[in-house]
């Protein structure tokens, strides 16, 4: 088993920071994507196959990736793309799988930067094929080069859904309505205010807006899709009106005739790679959901291993980036390359940039809060785990019957034993338990990922059990 002295996970943002920090700094350095490119979700690069020939063409967030990456292709970084870190066990070590084979590595310091998940919302119908997360639809047209559909509608809360129904309406995509749960635009002078200073980031939402507004997509504050029509795919969707609580106001019901519905109500940290590892997890209040906790140099509780990005709180790519150098910066000093007494030249400055990016980071999550009541949109016969298929009205007996925690339903109902281990209905049957019981969100603790995190091929681990011919 080989070993390399900053591993790093993840090849978004803060992986890509981490990794060119950590070779500056002189430290051999391994970067790993279970993805075939760099960039993550942000950045978004398409497929070489696809010959991208002028990077600016596609945006100036493409265009940063692509910037970032070829400087990382000069580095002296070695690059693991198509690998899935599926386990980690004692002594950091990483088990790995690609090309349908397993391999173990040794970190002797671990960077985890496996980003964010989106915040699922579930309503009746929401598992109709053209119902999807805006990030999905974000790949599809920008990864993919592939049109969700013809007539979308957007749903969530905050800026990134202008961004998303800005980019379908740039691909051709009709966008029919904007629906935002919050009751005044992102571009409200309230949170254009707290955003003062963050030149970037308020052009950056103003080019977003006049997109919408040369096409004629009206933007409908404090509305929610309620409903979602459809017999084997979306055909349309019922939408309403909600008050200052996030309830449905009776009589405001709608029906848009779409065959798209993206919906984008903020994230949740991954944390199943630091929990499989042993990090301590904390509840953040201010963001509604659990984070891994680290100090000011990203270091966990655990010795040698650091986290960079939403992972430690959702904060978006400037934060990332600079948490990415600031772990890859301690874990070379831990490593005694190349100052370790003291910070590497130019660390002050990176701290500087990070301070910036909270300030804006916590304007933003002012933008994404999401009330209670938004989930009584969830019936009884709703789906809540689309892998197994159970619905809440399982679930509730679950709860009913004395077993309140994730692992409880779980045993019971079999919610978040599929494909996604509890990824996407975890939070849901959170929020089920938090209703029926009165507890809040901080005492619902997460279930305990295990190894395999992600499915992997039986025939990886046979062909690796197998005995050596000859």
């Amino acid at each position: 088993m080989r070993e390399v002295e900053i591993v790093i996970v993840g090849g978004g943002p803060a992986g890509l920071g981490a990794a060119l920090e950590a070779a500056a700094s002189g430290a051999e350095a391994l970067i790993i994507d279970e993805y075939h490119t760099l960039g993550g979700q942000y950045y978004k690069q398409a497929p070489g196959a696809f010959g991208i020939k002028n990077a600016k063409a596609e945006g100036r967030q493409y265009a940063e990736g692509v910037d970032l990456i070829r400087r990382l292709a000069t580095s002296t970084v070695e690059v693991m793309l198509g690998t899935l870190l599926w386990g980690i066990f004692d002594e950091r070590t990483l088990a790995l799988c690609r090309d349908d084979r397993t391999e173990e590595i040794r970190a002797k310091t671990l960077v985890l930067a496996p980003g964010a998940q989106e915040m699922p919302l579930a309503f009746p119908g929401w598992t109709l094929p053209g119902v999807m997360m805006g990030g999905g639809a974000q790949v599809l047209v920008g990864s993919q080069r592939i049109l969700p559909g013809h007539r979308a509608v957007m749903a969530g809360v905050g800026p990134l859904q202008l961004k998303v129904a800005a980019q379908l309406t740039d691909a051709g995509v009709e966008v029919v309505e904007v629906l935002d749960a919050s009751r005044k635009s992102p571009l409200s002078m309230g949170n254009a205010l707290r955003a003062f200073g963050h030149w970037g980031k308020m052009r950056e939402g103003l080019e977003y807006w006049l997109t919408l507004k040369r096409a004629g997509t009206p933007f409908r504050p404090r509305h929610v899709p309620v409903r979602a029509l459809g017999t084997d795919e979306l055909e349309a969707v019922v939408v309403a009106r909600v008050d200052e609580d996030g309830r449905v106001i009776a009589g405001s019901e709608r029906t848009l005739q779409a065959d798209t519905l993206c919906l984008s109500y903020g994230f949740l940290p991954s944390t199943q790679l630091p929990q499989l590892a042993g990090c301590q997890t904390v509840f953040d209040a201010e963001a509604g959901s659990w984070v891994t906790w680290h100090d000011e140099n990203q270091e966990t509780n655990l010795k040698g291993v650091y986290v960079a990005g939403e992972v430690g709180g959702i904060g978006g790519a400037d934060v990332a980036e600079a948490e990415g150098r600031i772990a890859a910066l301690a874990a070379a000093r831990a490593l005694g390359k190349p100052h370790p007494s003291g910070r590497r030249p130019g660390e002050q400055e990176i701290r500087a940039r990070l301070a910036k990016a909270r300030h804006f980071a916590r304007v933003a999550r002012g933008m994404l809060h999401l009330k209670p009541a938004l989930f009584d949109l969830i019936t009884d016969d709703t789906i809540v785990c689309r892998c197994e298929r159970v619905t809440a009205r399982e679930v509730k007996a679950a709860i009913a019957d004395g077993d309140a925690t994730l692992r409880g339903v779980k045993g019971r109902t079999r919610a978040g034993m599929g494909r996604c281990q509890g990824r996407i209905c975890g939070h849901l049957v959170s929020r089920l338990i938090a209703k029926q019981t009165g507890v809040g969100m901080a005492h619902i603790l997460l279930d305990t990922p295990r190894a395999p995190v992600k499915p992997i091929p039986l025939s990886a681990l046979a062909a690796d059990a197998a005995p050596e011919s000859g």
